[in-house]
């Protein structure tokens, strides 16, 4: 009974926190649009580049740099990316292999952090929404104790209750984006450095380093 019970006493208390509610709605549901997208995006970038990366080295230490370039070509990681760019740089006169990977480097990295600020938008956002239900369940239980006084307390702990609620309401939602927006930066960090290092050392082969 208690499970059957939840779904309609979660529709009570959405319902008795006030229009409030409306706009954390849409940012739980935005947020958690984010956070499914971010978790399966991040996850593809770091995908099988450390092996890619030493692959690569091998194959330009035997000297099958054409082999190298199509395997980068393969993975969708933003390591691949960068690989690529090398190898396409290496066959032109505009740009140096380097250079080519700082570009590719800086447009995967706009990439990986897309969405990052929505999420840390709404886990500022969320508790300042909650706390204007606050104030306005604080308004409609001061106002109901000037219109009835003491004597209705159903009409006060009503908008004590929206106070509560939105309060509260508000900390579930930013909770769980600052989190998710704390492991994503550091996941972006992590793939930043490695595509950092990835680059330096095919660029320097490529270009005729002994890339160690």
């Amino acid at each position: 009974m208690g499970e059957l019970g939840s779904a309609p006493a979660l529709v009570e208390y959405f319902v008795r926190g006030g229009s409030w509610m409306w706009a954390l709605l849409a940012c739980s549901v935005i947020a958690l649009a984010v956070i499914i997208y971010k978790s399966i995006t991040l996850w593809l970038a770091g995908r099988g580049a450390a092996s890619l990366v030493e692959e690569s080295v091998r194959l330009i230490q035997a000297g099958q740099t054409e082999k190298a370039a199509l395997e980068a070509k393969a993975p969708s990681s933003s390591v691949a990316a960068v690989l690529t760019s090398i190898f396409s740089a290496a066959e032109s006169r505009y740009i140096t292999p380097r250079e080519a990977a700082e570009a590719a480097g800086a447009e995967e990295m706009a990439a990986l952090e897309s969405g990052l600020p929505v999420l840390s938008t709404i886990a500022n956002v969320a508790p300042l929404i909650g706390f204007l239900g606050t104030v306005s369940g604080m308004i409609r239980a001061f106002t109901a104790i000037a219109e009835h006084g003491m004597g209705e307390p159903g009409v006060v702990a009503a908008g004590i209750g929206e106070a509560l609620i939105t309060t509260a309401s508000g900390l579930i939602v930013a909770i769980p984006c600052f989190i998710a927006y704390s492991v994503f930066s550091a996941r972006v960090n992590a793939l930043a450095l490695a595509m950092e290092v990835a680059g330096s050392r095919l660029a320097s082969m490529v270009s005729g380093g002994d890339g160690e």
